[in-house]
């Protein structure tokens, strides 16, 4: 049984720098708040990389009662609660080890090209991001460079990961499939009853711990390979449609679901 279904945003519930997809948002949060009375229905959460703004913004305009887990669950958001939990694997080496990340991006890439721009609304992690798909991209054997000279140096293990608008170097405790096990802990559930839609490299682990790893059609290809299932639709169509196979998998008739939510989800937003 499914008991907690995870999205990542950009890619899936969204795509950066458009317009959300507003009646698909308002589908997935009265099926939110369905769950909360329906055992057999999955409670709705998030598990982004995003920083924390933004993923409280998404949380609230999803109305979500499930975790809200940002920076690949460095954190996590309870929007009922309005409270913020800090992964406990971030450790002061980890945040110092950090920062000489971002001290690396702002001198080598930063400065030389003015489309990219440090994200620095994170803790967790350090990242570039660019509205222009691709361009983060072509820095990132530069930051593995960067991140094993340093690992050699302090001992502490980073990774790069990559969208197509961003470059994110993560704590190797710090990653979307180690949020999985965390939030599972918390919930009292097994990874086995955790469902997550994910489409980049960076969503690979989580798609593979969890229980159902579903990929919308408009992932990277190491995420499709890395699912048990890849959506007919795209971006939250996709996200939508996981759902909908997660309620069949409970025994729930997925036409209630749409009788009770009507609407259309959109690819194109």
């Amino acid at each position: 049984m499914i008991r907690l279904f995870l999205s990542d945003i950009d890619g899936c519930l969204s795509e950066p720098y458009r317009p959300f997809d507003l009646s698909g948002f308002a589908r997935l949060r009265a099926w939110a708040q369905h769950a909360e009375g329906e055992e057999a229905w999955p409670r709705i959460g998030i598990c982004s990389g995003r920083a924390y703004a933004y993923v409280e913004a998404v949380a609230q305009g999803l109305g979500l009662y499930g975790p809200a887990l940002f920076e690949s669950g460095g954190g996590r958001f309870d929007l009922q609660a309005a409270s913020i939990e800090w992964n406990p694997a971030l450790t002061p080496e980890t945040e110092r080890a950090l920062d000489r990340v971002r001290e690396f991006f702002l001198r080598e890439v930063v400065t030389g090209a003015p489309r990219i721009s440090l994200d620095y609304g994170k803790r967790a992690q350090a990242g570039i991001v660019s509205a222009r798909q691709g361009e983060c991209a072509t820095f990132l054997p530069a930051a593995r460079a960067f991140v094993t000279a340093l690992h050699e140096e302090t001992g502490i293990a980073l990774h790069p990961f990559s969208t197509p608008w961003s470059v994110d170097v993560v704590p190797a405790e710090l990653t979307k499939a180690q949020a999985l096990s965390w939030v599972a802990e918390a919930e009292g559930i097994g990874l086995d009853e955790i469902a997550f839609v994910g489409d980049t490299d960076g969503d690979v682990g989580a798609l593979l711990a969890a229980g159902r790893g579903f990929a919308p059609q408009n992932a990277d290809p190491a995420a499709k390979e890395a699912a048990d299932f890849v959506t007919q639709g795209g971006m939250i169509a996709g996200v939508g449609e996981a759902y909908l196979h997660c309620l069949e998998t409970n025994g729930v008739d997925p036409v209630q679901a749409l009788v009770s939510a009507p609407g259309l989800f959109s690819t194109d937003s």
